[in-house]
């Protein structure tokens, strides 16, 4: 060993019944253990998640566990020190804060030969009074070199010019729940989204397949979505709400199984904060972090890259003349007529409309503030994101039986001419890729009551055929009429 050759400033800290320390000259603060943690599919151990720290995502490296050492198990009380190296930005998790030390040159030794693995992070020790007290020092340069950590350094050096790159482009996602993770797809990327059906097992499927189901005519192979990216907890138990999210991969279907089916949430893409990541499996998949206010954040997927090429080979080995070939699936597809998203929700009735024309779907967040003097069909005002969206609840405008349960309605979010709306429904039930050949104009007479109470708003009706063969038909619901109707009224 070497002693150096010049005073150093130290910021010590507890972790369990050990003393580790940081250089001052790379500590950037140090903060409490945050309120919101994101948490990182197929992460390594010692990555306890992710958090928003003024506008940067932060990883969190769990000291404790990359060094294994026993901890401190009170999150609530426990520090993290951000330190920050070659552009990088990391927070170490700490079980308590010690003291602030300015070390002579004699009391510091380095080490001449690296230690190896997890433990080469600790490049220095501390000898003071007089050697009765050890204090080992963390290296934040060797923190981004171990398991492959440097990919979060080329990250963090593309990020500014990525972000100047950027334009204001709008995009929507649908959230999907597994486990205590929130996830978002790209509207565009997702076929359909249905309630889960009797799914038929098969001997040649790879562990997370856990069979295939038959989708008018197409056989889907249907993967666990907690299985696949190996997300910890207990299993779903709310099997009305779980559903199957279908996507198409390189010329097959693909039906990936969730918890639950939460929202659609638009945003920019200057809103999407980027990820840094570490030593771990589908790095690609991931886009990056979505930010919500008093909610959980959203991991953004790229659905291109959920599986790779060997991946869906796997998957569909054996089952080839089941999944047909993808190239004749490619022309035959060309030479259907179009197909859109429709998504269906209730109101008394069954209705569906244009997934296109809704821009978010939310839930009721805290008490509506409602101004004196407005309709009676209005509830009150809701803040999104900055702008102020006036909620209406489409029973009372219709003239039925007003909303009485909030807390298990939804909110479709709508853009008028002027403002924004939110159109109060009993529930959203579906996703369907609907053929818009099949969609039929009404006959008034063959629905009276549905068309006298949503005043002339639903004139066509369309069929769709679910997984058990049976047809289901929804009633159009006109969104961009009544979205005229409401400006009108507000004006």
């Amino acid at each position: 060993m070497k002693s150096s050759s010049h005073m150093q400033m130290f910021a010590s800290f507890r972790l369990g019944q050990a003393e580790l320390a940081v250089s001052i000259s790379s500590l950037q603060e140090v903060v409490n253990y945050p309120e919101k943690i994101t948490l990182v599919p197929l992460a390594p151990d010692y990555l306890t998640g992710l958090f928003n720290l003024r506008g940067t995502v932060t990883p969190i490296v769990d000291i404790g566990r990359l060094l294994d050492v026993e901890t401190s198990g009170n999150n609530s009380v426990k520090k993290v020190a951000i330190v920050h190296v070659n552009g990088v930005r990391i927070g170490l998790l700490f079980d308590s804060t010690s003291e602030i030390l300015n070390v002579q040159a004699g009391d510091i030794s380095r080490f001449d030969n690296p230690l190896e693995g997890r433990k080469s992070v600790i490049c220095s020790v501390l000898k003071l009074n007089g050697g009765d007290r050890i204090v080992e020092v963390l290296d934040p340069e060797a923190l981004i070199k171990i398991e492959n950590i440097p990919q979060i350094l080329e990250q963090s050096r593309s990020t500014a010019t990525e972000m100047t790159r950027k334009a204001s482009k709008r995009d929507q996602c649908i959230t999907v729940r597994s486990g205590a993770l929130e996830f978002g797809l790209s509207i565009s990327g997702i076929r359909e989204i249905i309630r889960v059906p009797e799914i038929k097992r098969s001997v040649l499927a790879v562990d997370y397949c856990i069979g295939m189901v038959n989708l008018r005519g197409t056989i889907i192979p249907i993967l666990d979505f907690r299985m696949f990216l190996k997300i910890d907890g207990e299993e779903c138990r709310d099997l009305e709400s779980r559903r199957i999210v279908i996507l198409k991969l390189q010329g097959v279907q693909v039906g990936f199984l969730v918890d639950s089916v939460d929202s659609i949430v638009t945003f920019f893409e200057e809103e999407v904060l980027p990820i840094p990541m570490f030593a771990q499996e589908k790095v690609e998949m991931m886009r990056g972090l979505l930010a919500q206010e008093n909610k959980a954040n959203v991991v953004l997927l790229n659905e291109s890259k959920i599986l790779s090429d060997q991946e869906i080979l796997a998957i569909t080995r054996g089952h080839d003349s089941l999944y047909g070939n993808r190239e004749k699936e490619a022309e035959a597809a060309k030479a259907k007529t179009e197909r859109k998203p429709y998504i269906s929700f209730r109101l008394d009735f069954m209705l569906s409309t244009r997934l296109s024309s809704i821009d978010e779907i939310a839930k009721v967040e805290g008490e509506l503030m409602r101004p004196p003097g407005y309709p009676e069909y209005v509830v009150g005002m809701m803040k999104m994101r900055g702008e102020v969206v006036t909620i209406v609840d489409l029973r009372s405008f219709y003239g039925m039986k007003p909303t009485t349960d909030l807390v298990n309605s939804r909110v479709l979010i709508v853009k008028g001419q002027q403002s924004k709306f939110g159109l109060l429904v009993d529930s959203v039930e579906s996703i369907d890729t609907v053929d818009e050949a099949n969609k039929t104009r009404i006959p008034t007479i063959l629905a009276p009551e549905a068309t006298k109470t949503l005043q002339g708003h639903m004139k066509e009706i369309v069929e769709v055929t679910d997984l058990a063969g049976v047809k289901k038909t929804f009633m159009i619901l006109d969104v961009p009429e009544l979205m005229n109707r409401l400006d009108v009224r507000a004006a």
